[in-house]
């Protein structure tokens, strides 16, 4: 058997233990048991000035995954059985990671001392650019606690279970509208306007001002228990009713019709994401989970809960799409170049070949750049990542149909007026996306993949040859500059895995023109 055969075949034996675990003869009650649990273990790492690379988010969102999976039994469940389900959450991580990157080519697996050597197959500093362009993302000082939730902060008992007054859950939504515009007025790719259709009527301002009372409420819980140094009860529950009030009150330009749709796609079921619909539903009940709930986030959170409904999914993409004219925008910066969008190309019998998203060139050195643009939502998990990867793959594949049509002269593009004559051009054929550079090779040759977010990044290019140089021949990370790759071992059944893992040093590099 190959190695990359032999340890997916064990990774499908870990995940058999946890469907074999006693944890789920236990009842409903269990999504409690288990996300205090974890929040409490959580709690125990960051008081100890542990740090770990361990995503709690991760690990509380396999927990409701895994809550809503299995079937329900009767009674409670046990401290011990919830703290082994939690460690088991935390290990599904890794293999997650490990089993998308095999499955997907990313990772080369070969047998060395009876473990798994697993290496990294694609060029790593692409990664690498692309974390730190999203920390770059980051805003540098979003808003602090105001007076009013610090006054009532520090007066709050360990064992109180009340819920702040009007005035301290106005202050705690007023800075939470407040962190998610900075975060979204940050996104260099630009945000999603308010006006941003979410279907039934919807806006994405009225999907952001119900964020903003869910996003508070869970700020509150965590500032609360950080004081008290109880990470464990940053856990927020209250019946369904008492939300939708809270949200009427604290929204009254938004319709309870609205309201009421915004929490039914924010409440996680069976088929959605934790990361896009974080709030737990227990019975009559509600969970707020605060670290499931994320300011950075706000953008793909309302586009993915909109497009989890099929009926929804077409009209998100064709309003995303229609975001891509950033591209054009940008572009038109570029000194000495002209810029179109959506050239259209036709066939010798008069049909349609397609057409060419954004065309840039500069006709006093015939220079041009061919832009095939792809819009999706932003990737939260590495599923969604390697989504985007096909997406460009598939995009690649399409502009290089039409190039060979274009190129052997069955189809003409009808360039504007006055440009040179196409095949007088010396063109580079590249893929967009808003935010996420491409790992994977490309399936054809001479074509290239970057990203919005990376371009922008590089400032206004001097010229149009400038930039397809830097297009071509892209700036990226130094390994042993601003990243190391290390090694990370952990055991899968009865054998070691030995993963290359990555090291960022935050804050060191930005693109440059070379």
């Amino acid at each position: 058997m190959k190695p990359d055969l032999d340890l997916l075949n064990a990774v499908s034996d870990e995940r058999a233990r946890v469907r074999a675990h006693p944890a789920w003869e236990s009842g409903p009650e269990r999504i409690y048991d288990l996300l205090r649990t974890a929040t409490r273990l959580r709690a125990m790492e960051i008081t100890a000035g542990m740090t770990s690379d361990l995503p709690w988010e991760s690990v509380l969102a396999q927990l409701v995954v895994w809550h809503h999976e299995f079937p329900l039994g009767t009674g409670p469940c046990s401290e011990t059985d919830a703290t082994e389900v939690t460690a088991l959450a935390a290990a599904a991580h890794h293999l997650d990671l490990l089993e998308s990157g095999v499955r997907t080519g990313a990772y080369q697996v070969r047998l060395t001392g009876g473990g798994f050597r697993v290496r990294h197959s694609w060029d790593a500093s692409v990664e690498v650019a692309d974390m730190l362009l999203a920390e770059a993302a980051v805003p540098a000082q979003p808003p602090k606690l105001s007076e009013t939730e610090r006054r009532w902060n520090s007066t709050r008992s360990g064992g109180s279970r009340t819920g702040p007054p009007p005035e301290v859950l106005r202050a705690a939504v007023d800075r939470a509208a407040e962190t998610i515009e900075a975060y979204r007025k940050a996104v260099p790719e630009g945000q999603v306007p308010d006006a941003f259709p979410l279907g039934e009527g919807m806006t994405a301002g009225d999907m952001t001002m119900a964020l903003s009372v869910i996003m508070g409420i869970a700020s509150l819980c965590e500032e609360t228990a950080h004081r008290l140094s109880r990470l464990e009860t940053t856990l927020a529950h209250m019946p369904v009713s008492q939300l939708m009030a809270l949200l009427t009150e604290m929204c009254p330009t938004v319709s309870e019709t609205h309201l009421a749709l915004a929490v039914e796609r924010l409440t996680y079921r069976t088929g959605r994401s934790c990361r896009t619909s974080p709030l737990v539903r227990h019975g009559d009940t509600v969970i707020i989970c605060p670290p499931l709930v994320t300011p950075r986030a706000v953008d793909p959170i309302m586009l993915r809960s909109a497009a989890h409904d099929s009926r929804g999914f077409g009209r998100v993409g064709r309003e995303q799409g229609d975001r891509a004219t950033a591209w054009a925008e940008w572009l038109r910066t570029t000194p000495g170049t002209v810029v179109a969008e959506r050239v259209p190309a036709t066939r010798t019998d008069g049909r349609s070949a397609g057409d060419l998203d954004v065309v840039v060139v500069d006709p006093a050195r015939r220079v041009g750049l061919c832009l095939e643009i792809k819009w999706p939502i932003e990737a939260l998990s590495l599923p969604e990542a390697m989504k985007v990867e096909n997406w460009v793959s598939s995009a690649a594949r399409q502009l290089d149909r039409l190039r060979a049509e274009l190129r052997a002269g069955t189809a003409t593009a009808r360039l504007p007026g006055g440009w040179p004559p196409f095949e007088s051009i010396d063109w580079t054929w590249c893929v967009g996306t808003p935010q996420q550079l491409c790992l994977r090779p490309l399936p054809t040759p001479e074509m290239h993949a970057t990203s919005l977010r990376y371009v922008q990044a590089l400032g206004t290019p001097p010229d149009l040859s400038t930039l397809v140089g830097a297009l071509v021949r892209p700036d990226l990370p130094t390994q042993g500059v601003h990243y190391k790759v290390t090694r990370r071992s952990f055991p899968v059944g009865h054998r070691q895995v030995h993963l290359d893992v990555l090291g960022v040093t935050m804050g060191q590099w930005c693109p440059r023109f070379r």
